[in-house]
């Protein structure tokens, strides 16, 4: 069956209490347990018990980020493996994906703060096998500086959107 896609993909900043997905909000539950009373929390092994299916952990480098670990939900999503692979080489072969994903990074590595967000998947997002998602974007580090980001995410595959959007 066809689903009816929007030409371009698109999506909203959101506050972490407006994401509904249970492996995202679950996450963001886990994170500020470790957060505790600081801005955020360091990176350290209780913290690597938030690397699920749908969690991705982004090193913060110093003019780019490097995708360590991708959970396989999203991979399956993506029909790609980002680990290994650094921000601007994503940019360089899809700017629109790429520079919004380097604004949300930015703008958590930025301000220290998490972010919600969610949205989406358009025609222009090749390759994908989701139409829906959700997120969550967590800031790690210590000494006031963010190393790395958390980014927790539901895909919402294609076949299972409801009949209200299939064309």
């Amino acid at each position: 069956m066809k689903f009816w896609l929007p030409e371009q993909s698109a999506g909203e900043i959101v506050t972490l209490d407006k994401l509904d997905a249970v492996a995202v909000s679950s996450g963001v539950a886990g994170w500020m347990a470790l957060r505790g009373t600081r801005r955020f929390p360091a990176l350290d092994d209780s913290a690597l018990e938030l690397l699920t299916p749908n969690a991705i952990l982004v090193a913060a480098l110093a003019d780019d980020y490097e995708y360590r670990s991708v959970g396989h939900a999203l991979v399956e999503g993506f029909n790609e493996d980002f680990t290994g692979r650094r921000l601007s080489a994503i940019i360089a072969e899809a700017p629109r994906f790429g520079l919004g994903l380097r604004m949300l990074y930015d703008m958590v590595r930025a301000g220290g703060e998490p972010v919600g967000y969610r949205g989406w998947a358009g025609q222009d997002m090749e390759g994908a096998r989701f139409v829906y998602h959700e997120n969550a974007i967590l800031p790690f580090g210590s000494g006031g500086v963010v190393d790395h980001i958390l980014v927790l995410s539901v895909l919402v595959p294609q076949d299972v959107m409801p009949a209200t959007v299939r064309a």
